[in-house]
Parts: C-alpha cells; structure tokens; sequence
C-alpha cells in the first residue's frame, strides 16, 4: 500500500512528536492527545495511514483534533481511497498546539 508511511514516536520540546518516513523523506509533526492514545499501542516502525477526521467533541463537551489511524499487518481492511469530508468550521486550524486534545 503505498499509502502508508513508517511510524516513529519521539520527544519534543513543548510535547511528543511524530515522525513519518516516507518516500518525500521524513516528517516530523506535533502530536494532539487524542492521536498519542490511538499510537499508543501501535509498534515504532510500523506502516500507518493517519487521517483527519475534523474537530470532534468530547463526552466531557471539550472539543478535540479526531483521526483514524489504519496499521498494515492488523487484519486492515482496504484504507480509504479518499479523504473523508469534514465538517468543521471555516476559522478551525487543522493542526495546533500538540498540548491540545482530549
């Protein structure tokens, strides 16, 4: 699936970080609360597809980042051809403080 890139999870500054090797080369991006618990049990160096699924709203009423994370290997099911659509506000950023989350 050349969808999927390679997973690494290192320790920022201001919070933990993820990092995707892929073929354009490495990136390194902040990781929201909600996307650590769903990498949590996920191995370093597995093949992953990570999806924006928009701002979500908690039990608790908070609003938080949502993702899908799909792992090769993990009885996976075909990944998405296309991103779903988003419903989220015009003014939302779609990637912010990595303190943020659930």
């Amino acid at each position: 699936m050349s969808s999927l890139k390679r997973w690494r999870r290192v320790d920022g500054r201001y919070g933990p970080l993820g990092t995707l090797k892929t073929s354009e080369g490495i990136i390194t991006f902040p990781l929201p609360t909600a996307l650590v618990e769903q990498l949590r049990l996920v191995r370093e160096g597995a093949e992953v597809l990570i999806q924006y699924t928009g701002m979500q709203t908690s039990k608790a009423g908070r609003p938080f980042k949502g993702f899908e994370v799909y792992v090769a290997g993990d009885g996976m099911q075909e990944a998405p051809a296309e991103p779903r659509e988003v419903s989220a506000p015009a003014d939302s950023p779609r990637f912010g403080d990595p303190a943020e989350g659930a």
